[in-house]
């Protein structure tokens, strides 16, 4: 069965849709752990935040996930961005962030898959990701992805200090 999303690269006219799906789905997904979540999000959903981004295709790229042209989902990868002790040419998976009425739809996966393939295509030798400790789900869901947790780092919000596990999937050519 094909789904029936596409996936491709964001442009400049895409900023203000993930500006508003960002903020909306790190609120579904994250509101309670933070006082203050507004001030988190005014920092990482910014216009001006997203353009840079999108004209950056070296260090950064979004790749989106649309149903009917409307955005339902998105990645956010930091290229070369390098994991302690494990050399360079690799990908930070930054964000991965799914409406949650098209969460179990398979599209995180679908997004993953895409995110894997231009892990490749730019030479990158391993895919990493930060989770929140408390996120099983999200864990699970990497963990069928073969990403393996690796370190676990500090995280705190306005509300609580939470922690996070480091997770890494090794890339074939």
């Amino acid at each position: 069965m094909t789904p029936d999303f596409t996936i491709r690269e964001a442009i400049l006219k895409d900023v203000p849709a993930i500006a508003v799906l960002g903020r909306a789905t790190y609120k579904e997904h994250f509101s309670d752990i933070w006082h203050n979540i507004d001030s988190f999000l005014d920092a990482d959903f910014t216009h001006d935040a997203i353009e840079s981004c999108i004209n950056s295709p070296s260090s950064h790229r979004y790749l989106l996930a649309l149903k009917s042209d409307v955005l339902i989902g998105f990645a956010k990868l930091n290229i070369n961005s390098e994991l302690k002790d494990m050399g360079k040419l690799c990908i930070e998976l930054q964000k991965i962030y799914v409406k949650k009425d098209n969460v179990g739809n398979n599209l995180g996966s679908v997004l993953l898959h895409k995110v894997m393939e231009l892990a490749l295509a730019l030479g990158s030798k391993y895919v990493w990701l930060d989770v929140l400790k408390n996120n099983v789900q999200a864990q699970r869901f990497y963990q069928r992805h073969q990403f393996s947790i690796v370190d676990e780092i500090p995280y705190k919000t306005d509300k609580y200090e939470l922690g996070m596990f480091v997770m890494v999937k090794m890339l074939e050519k």
